[in-house]
C-alpha cells in the first residue's frame, strides 16, 4: 500500500496531494481550483488545490501541514 503525501505552498496558497508517484500523463479540471493529475493508464495520480486557504477554510491549512505529510491511503 502506497502512502499519500500532502504538500501545502503556503506563499501560493496551493495544496498538493500525491496519490501515487510517477509521471503525469494530463491534467483535468474538475472546478475552477481543483486540477486532477493522470497517468497513462488514466489513474489519478495528484490534486492540486488552488487557493487552498478558501477552498479548505483558513483554520485546516493554519495547522502548519509540513511541506510533505504523509497519509495512510
Amino acid at each position: 500500500m502506497s502512502k499519500t503525501k500532502i504538500h501545502y505552498d503556503k506563499k501560493s496558497d496551493i495544496l498538493y496531494i500525491v496519490l501515487k508517484s510517477g509521471p503525469e500523463e494530463y491534467a483535468e479540471e474538475v472546478t475552477p481550483y481543483v486540477t486532477v493529475e493522470y497517468d497513462e493508464a488514466n489513474k489519478p495520480i495528484g490534486i492540486e488545490i488552488f487557493k487552498a486557504s478558501k477552498i479548505l477554510g483558513e483554520k485546516l491549512i493554519k495547522k502548519d501541514i509540513p511541506r510533505t505529510t504523509p497519509i495512510s491511503a
